[in-house]
Order: structure tokens, then sequence, then C-alpha cells
């Protein structure tokens, strides 16, 4: 128990290294992807309402089906990272993202959009709790409360670049039918760049030491050695 308070303390008290601003980039992007996916389909349904005449009742449920399972996302992948560990799920989501992202821009008719904004929803809920809980799991305590503030930060710059990508391939002359699958599609680049930058990130230390009982890993780990 000593022991434990000890490392815990330590951890704590661990000044900011370079690993501390790549996690921060390595989660907020995670956020930055969860805002675009999430509200770039209200752009894109715009475009797509009078190209496949849908109806106000299935522009509802498209607009909305995302939000509904990311909630379910959210039950689960929670549940499942405090039994199994955040390691093991740290890119299950971010698959789901890419996944959603890559059918939804070659989706043929509405039933096969609507599941794959289903497998976005999912994924969104999934990188809630991973991305917040990495940060703040692996902060110290003097910055933790700027991390993770900068973190969701990057939910608004997710917002923002949606209706401005919209804006740019309007202008550009593009169609409509063009338009909306790029929106969509455009989401499986951050989650490819968020997929890259945590494929070599360790467990949490609050998580070793406090669920799977072992002593966490040195600060000179090879995903986060820096000065």
């Amino acid at each position: 128990m000593e022991a434990s308070s000890s490392l815990l303390r330590q951890l704590d008290e661990t000044p900011i290294r370079h690993f501390h601003f790549r996690l921060m980039i390595a989660t907020g992007m995670g956020f930055f992807t969860d805002a675009y996916d999430l509200f770039v389909i209200g752009s894109a349904t715009t475009l797509l309402q009078p190209i496949w005449h849908l109806t106000l009742l299935q522009l509802s449920v498209l607009n909305s089906v995302s939000l509904l399972s990311a909630a379910v996302g959210a039950i689960g992948f929670g549940i499942l990272m405090d039994r199994l560990g955040r390691q093991k799920l740290y890119g299950v989501e971010t698959v789901l993202l890419i996944l959603g992202a890559i059918l939804s821009a070659v989706s043929l008719n509405y039933p096969m959009l609507l599941f794959s904004r289903l497998l976005i929803g999912l994924g969104v809920g999934g990188d809630y709790p991973a991305s917040a809980v990495i940060v703040s799991e692996f902060a110290n305590r003097p910055s933790r409360g700027r991390l993770v503030t900068l973190v969701f930060a990057m939910q608004g710059v997710g917002l923002i670049v949606g209706p401005l990508i919209t804006l740019l391939c309007l202008s550009s002359g593009l169609q409509h039918h063009v338009i909306w699958r790029i929106l969509l599609g455009l989401g499986a680049i951050p989650a490819l760049s968020v997929l890259y930058l945590r494929r070599n990130l360790p467990e949490t230390p609050r998580f070793t030491l406090h669920v799977q009982k072992k002593r966490p890993p040195d600060c000179r780990h090879r995903w986060h050695r820096g000065r």
C-alpha cells in the first residue's frame, strides 16, 4: 500500500515531458475526429436530401442515429476498458470510425448509409471515454486540468472544420453528389492519424497500478521517450 502511494505521488509530480505533448495530440485528434464525424452529417444530408429524395423521417433518423449509437458505445466501451484495460481497446473504436467513414462515402442506398453512421456512432462513443481517460491518467497533477481542457478543445476545431470544408467544396464547383461523399469520407483521415499515434501507446499507469496490481512502465518507455 505504501509502495503504491509512493508511485502515485511520483506520477502526480512528474514534470511535463515531451511525451505529454505527444499524448495530447494523440488524444486531441480523437476528439477532433469525433466532433467532425458527428456534425458533418448535417451538411452532407442537406446536399443529399434532394438527390435521394429523403423524407423528413429518414433525415431525422440519419442525423440522429450516430448520437444514439454513441451513447451505447460510450457505455459499452467504458465498461470494457475498466475490465480489460485501456490498451486493449485503444484501436478498436478508431477502426470503427475508419470503416464507418469509408462506408459512408461509398454508400449506394439509404440502409447502407444508415448502417455506416451507426458504426461511426459506436466508434465516437468508444473514443470519448478512451481519449479522456488516456490523457487524465497519464497527466501529472499540476498540469492535468490544462491538458484535459486542451484535448477537449479539439472538439471545437472539429466542429469548425466540417462547415469550412463544405464551403470550400461548394465554391470549387463540385457536384453535390460528389461533395457529400467527400465530406463523410474525409472523416477517415483524422481517424487514421489517431490509429497511427496510438499504435505504441502503453497501458495507463494508474490502471496498471490499481487494477493489474503491477508497477507502471517507466517514463522512459519507448513510446514517450523524451525530455
